[in-house]
């Protein structure tokens, strides 16, 4: 079971009952004037308001992280009211200062500072799901593009070759086979985006050094132009998952494709802080401003504004599916992607 919705939503019931618990007791001793009366009233409605809360938003579709952030502003409206009243009691009783019904006075206080953040903690999660849509959007986006574009064009090289073996009797069976690798790695990176459409990752401790080392041999394989090297520090390992050596094999190799002549690639490990940064280097000609706006800047793609491949996004994802990002970038030299995730 997930905590945070229960603690959420808890955290806003006790709110509502710590009012009703002011009101009653004042009016346990008794409430003489008017406007005590409408205060009383006041604080006693908005207790309510939020007991009742606490168990409609626990039924509610709202995210248990959601849940759990609006809480949270509630807490801090609780907080910092109560502080601030402290100080002004403070000031008045080294005044001489008398405040009538002091704790009354600062319940309905309290529990209209309370409200308000509410609202605000409801606004903030309007505007994190508003920033889900649109990342969904965007992925939607790509993946429409690449299946639209990408997928019918490399059917139609194979449907070329094959009506050439046919007609001219040439030898393209590996031409062929190269084509159905390629339609193969494709299908591995679209059940990919079927994991991920799954909200909840597994996250574990990932060696990302020993991973890369694992894959060096395969790189340089794959690869026999390209010059690979890497360069790496520290413990390297991180809170990931399984798709993290896809995402670093799809920065290798899109640096060995689209580096220099010959290739020269620098794969990097350190740790900072928290952080796990791997960085791969090429000596190519850069990467396109449109695709570094793209990928950095969760730009939107549209039939005219696209980026190249795949690959990056993809990369993207998985590093922020476990928490983390991409930012990729044109050097004097070449190119540079930074792949960011927390450490284990």
């Amino acid at each position: 079971m997930n905590w945070k919705r229960p603690a959420g939503s808890g955290i806003i019931s006790l709110t509502g009952v710590g009012l009703v618990l002011v009101v009653a007791r004042e009016a346990a001793v008794g409430i003489e004037s008017l406007p005590g009366g409408i205060i009383a009233a006041a604080t006693l409605v908005l207790g309510a308001a939020f007991a009742l809360a606490g168990p409609g938003i626990y039924r509610s579709d709202v995210d248990a992280d959601h849940v759990l952030r609006v809480a949270g502003w509630n807490t801090l409206g609780v907080v910092v009211t109560v502080a601030v009243l402290g100080l002004v009691a403070s000031f008045q009783a080294a005044t001489g200062g008398n405040v009538s019904a002091p704790l009354l006075s600062g319940a309905v206080v309290v529990g209209v500072s309370a409200f308000a953040h509410v609202l605000i903690g409801f606004n903030d999660v309007r505007r994190i799901r508003a920033q889900t849509v649109a990342r969904q959007r965007q992925r939607a986006a790509v993946v429409n593009r690449f299946v639209r574009h990408d997928l019918r064009h490399a059917a139609q090289i194979l449907l070329g070759y094959g009506y050439q073996l046919r007609e001219e009797g040439n030898d393209l069976g590996e031409k062929i086979e190269d084509v159905g690798e390629d339609l193969a790695e494709t299908q591995t990176r679209v059940e990919v985006l079927d994991d991920f459409l799954d909200d909840e990752a597994e996250r574990t401790g990932v060696d990302l050094g020993e991973l890369i080392a694992d894959n060096h041999e395969n790189w340089t394989a794959d690869y026999p132009d390209a010059d690979v090297e890497t360069d790496l520090e520290g413990d390297l390992s991180a809170r990931a998952g399984e798709h993290v050596d896809m995402a670093l094999a799809e920065l290798v190799e899109n640096a060995c494709r689209y580096g220099g002549d010959p290739p020269k690639v620098t794969v990097r490990g350190r740790r900072d802080g928290d952080t796990v940064r791997v960085e791969v280097l090429d000596n190519g000609e850069g990467i396109p401003e449109s695709e570094r706006k793209l990928i950095n800047e969760d730009g939107i793609e549209t039939q005219l504004d696209h980026s190249s491949g795949l690959g990056l996004w993809l990369t993207k994802w998985t590093a922020e599916r476990y928490g983390g990002g991409l930012s990729v970038e044109s050097t004097e030299d070449g190119s540079k992607a930074t792949l960011r995730l927390p450490a284990a």
